[in-house]
């Protein structure tokens, strides 16, 4: 009995000392660190390297955000995936309104060309109605020998690419318009170059195309020339990017200089004759020669260089 109250005494005892032994080694590394610490702030400036926030909870696997009262709100992935899974979609009107405002704010060309683009198709379904708007639209909106060369309307050159008479051709070009005019805005823009000088001179150069080649009394109308030409531009920058279609219910992906050669011999086809439908090959046919040759104008450093020409003969007028 005597034995086993000494070794429990040990046992205490031993235990006494081991707690000892341990806080004063924390005390010792706590110093440690808190010298290392100050070592530290001295260097980077300060008082304390780190801010302390009380409504932080370090056991939280995910991040958070700060709430109206600026406490700090732990969030889930559960919560966060059932948010967007269950929220609805905002009014048709306002998903319409909040698509021109982002567009006038990415490209004021791209926007005003789609508006261009949607007021004149308007105007296009009253042609058989009103007799005064169906006279303007073929006078004015219309590239033909007649409108252009003989009545020297050279505005229908510029007009007539922004004028569509049927929703699929309004639906096709807008959708090209949009989608390969973002990517070639972002990519003059790193140069210093606006978006505008391309779409108008590829209309004239389409245009021109159709006129030089026509030789009948036809007429062409539409943004085809304009999107092949940010096609061509665009695919030879990014010759692999995979682009995805729909081509009579089956979809088509493969990459972009593909396209833009496959685009080239359906014109050169369409042309002789090759392919039918009441299509402008010629018209197509340049928009992707003005890309290409934009391209490598571009390359070669040209159209920088005329841009800021350009600007410095504006603003010495001004």
């Amino acid at each position: 009995m005597i034995g086993t109250r000494r070794r429990k005494k040990y046992h205490a005892l031993f235990f006494l000392l081991a707690t000892i032994v341990t806080l004063s080694s924390a005390n010792i590394h706590g110093a440690s660190l808190g010298r290392a610490t100050k070592t530290i702030n001295c260097i980077r400036g300060g008082d304390s390297y780190y801010e302390s926030n009380p409504s932080y909870s370090s056991s939280s696997s995910t991040l958070g955000d700060l709430d109206e009262q600026g406490v700090y709100r732990r969030a889930s992935a559960s919560s966060t995936l059932q948010y967007s899974r269950h929220q609805r979609p905002p009014p048709i009107t306002q998903a319409i309104r909040n698509y021109f405002v982002s567009l006038q704010q990415f490209s004021p060309t791209l926007f005003y060309g789609t508006g261009l683009s949607l007021f004149f198709f308007i105007l296009w379904q009253f042609q058989s109605t009103s007799q005064a708007v169906g006279k303007i639209l073929r006078n004015h909106f219309v590239c033909s020998r007649y409108n252009v060369l003989k009545k020297k309307r050279l505005h229908a050159l510029v007009l007539s690419a922004f004028s569509h008479a049927s929703l699929q051709h309004l639906a096709v070009n807008m959708y090209a318009y949009s989608t390969f005019g973002r990517s070639v805005k972002q990519t003059l823009a790193n140069q210093g170059v606006a978006l505008w000088p391309f779409v108008v001179s590829a209309s004239i150069f389409g245009s021109l195309t159709f006129l030089a080649m026509d030789r009948g009394g036809g007429s062409c109308i539409g943004l085809s020339g304009v999107t092949l030409a940010l096609l061509a531009f665009d695919s030879l920058v990014y010759p692999s990017k995979e682009l995805r279609m729909i081509v009579s219910f089956v979809p088509i992906q493969l990459p972009a200089y593909y396209l833009f050669l496959g685009l080239v011999g359906i014109s050169i086809a369409g042309i002789m004759g090759l392919v039918g439908g009441n299509v402008a090959h010629s018209t197509h046919l340049g928009g992707l020669a003005f890309g290409a040759l934009f391209y490598e104008a571009f390359k070669r450093g040209y159209v920088r260089q005329l841009n800021y020409k350009c600007r410095k003969a504006y603003y010495a007028i001004r």
